[in-house]
């Protein structure tokens, strides 16, 4: 059995990803808390691990991967079952491409409300970007409440790496102060029904 570090920060969502696939598929590991708040990133020893100065980054018998997505990979080669990848390559594509969107474009809305609210003076915010920033927010809430239509998770009746990746999101998006839209009625079972799941508590 590989020997496994999770360099991890509790508030990162990338980070909870991996913490609630692990937690998904049983699967235990060294923890190791690099205070973001702090600038630990940056550090040149972090940086031997993850020279983009971000987490996570799990060590696997001393060997660094890092990008949720990938370490989310190895998780499921290593250890199949659970499965939070359907078996169907359409299906699979899917979840990949939801996932992607995700962490990519809805991440990106988040963080543009994120900087103006929390990370610049005051002086320096701007309402347009976060104006901006929620309407992106309340598309994505839309797009995923389509996806969702006539079924239980966003892999469709398998709980998937879509679905981890947007409660992670989800959880950040409510951290702002913006919360699901009660016409969202998918959406919102959705959240109720992963919240309860042993992997989300974790």
């Amino acid at each position: 059995m590989a020997h496994l570090v999770l360099y991890d920060f509790p508030r990162s969502s990338n980070a909870r990803k991996v913490r609630m696939a692990m937690a998904e598929k049983g699967v235990a590991c060294e923890k190791v808390t690099v205070d973001l708040a702090a600038g630990a990133q940056r550090k040149p020893d972090y940086l031997k691990l993850n020279p983009h100065g971000k987490v996570p980054t799990m060590v696997i018998d001393g060997t660094p991967i890092y990008e949720s997505t990938a370490i989310i990979e190895y998780l499921e080669e290593t250890h199949p079952n659970p499965p939070l990848m359907p078996k169907d390559p359409v299906a699979r594509a899917r979840v990949r491409a939801i996932e992607e969107v995700i962490d990519s474009n809805f991440m990106g809305a988040l963080r543009l409300v994120r900087i103006n609210t929390m990370v610049r003076p005051a002086a320096e915010r701007s309402e347009k970007e976060i104006e901006e920033g929620k309407r992106q927010i309340a598309w994505h809430n839309e797009w995923l409440d389509r996806e969702l239509q006539g079924h239980q998770f966003l892999g469709g009746d398998l709980f998937s790496v879509a679905d981890i990746a947007a409660f992670c999101q989800i959880g950040f998006q409510r951290a702002l102060g913006v919360e699901i839209d009660p016409k969202f009625k998918n959406l919102s079972a959705w959240w109720a029904r992963v919240d309860a799941r042993p992997c989300s508590k974790a």
